[in-house]
């Protein structure tokens, strides 16, 4: 791979807790959807169902990247938590519905606050911007409902193919449909594996999310660290040169 700078044909980016934030997916969702049954509940109950229900949880079998086997997951995980707050049937129905809608719908999830202007300027410099995600058939839904989608020429989600990252035919796919090869394109994620390893052995060049610089020993190579999307974008324009 030639490592001289140069502007890359084609970015492409990670989901969650790179683009979108996830950190209020399980316990504010939950509590969330509580509240309107029961206000009398607190989140610290609601952090103690989740952790007590955890030994009860079902188990989560592979292949992660198959819808209906994620869906089933999650709305198991959601009973099983409703069922540790000894709620009622009726509302333990409806807790699960409603949890489970905002879930799918990708209600909790945050915009990460620079992502939109990170993407802007990689757009501005007509590069080609593209997802690469492990996730289900609601990604797309949900990154137009967040004001994300129309950045991208691409977006693939591991279930739409059947190979989650970091299988290097996720990557492949996902070059394929813009047409550019993989030395003229860059990877951007928080998963060291998944993201940054995966994304490098596919012929990419990486930029891992290391926000607290956890990863200082997987830098070098095709593989560059930033604490931001902010940062990754320099990184990239700069030819993490």
């Amino acid at each position: 791979m030639d490592d001289a700078p140069h502007t890359p044909r084609a970015v492409f980016f990670d989901v969650g807790d790179t683009l979108l934030d996830t950190s209020a997916m399980l316990d504010g969702a939950l509590y969330t959807a509580l509240v309107p049954i029961d206000p009398t509940r607190t989140i610290a109950q609601v952090r103690a169902a989740v952790a007590s229900s955890g030994t009860m949880l079902p188990e989560r079998r592979p292949p992660f990247h198959e819808a209906k086997n994620n869906a089933d997951w999650w709305i198991d995980r959601y009973r099983r938590v409703g069922e540790a707050l000894a709620l009622s049937p009726a509302d333990l129905e409806r807790f699960v519905a409603t949890v489970s809608a905002g879930h799918f719908g990708g209600d909790p999830l945050v915009v990460i606050p620079d992502a939109p202007s990170a993407l802007a300027r990689l757009a501005a410099r007509e590069i080609q911007l593209g997802v690469i995600s492990n996730w289900d058939d609601t990604l797309e839904a949900i990154l137009a409902r967040k004001g994300l989608a129309r950045f991208f020429r691409t977006i693939v989600a591991s279930t739409s193919i059947g190979r989650p990252k970091p299988d290097r035919r996720i990557f492949e796919h996902a070059l394929a449909e813009l047409g550019v090869d993989a030395e003229d394109a860059w990877h951007v994620g928080d998963d060291p594996e998944a993201d940054a390893l995966g994304a490098a052995r596919a012929g990419l060049r990486a930029v891992l999310l290391d926000p607290h610089g956890m990863y200082a020993h997987l830098e070098g190579g095709p593989i560059a660290r930033a604490r931001t999307l902010t940062g990754a974008v320099d990184r990239i324009l700069a030819g993490a040169g």
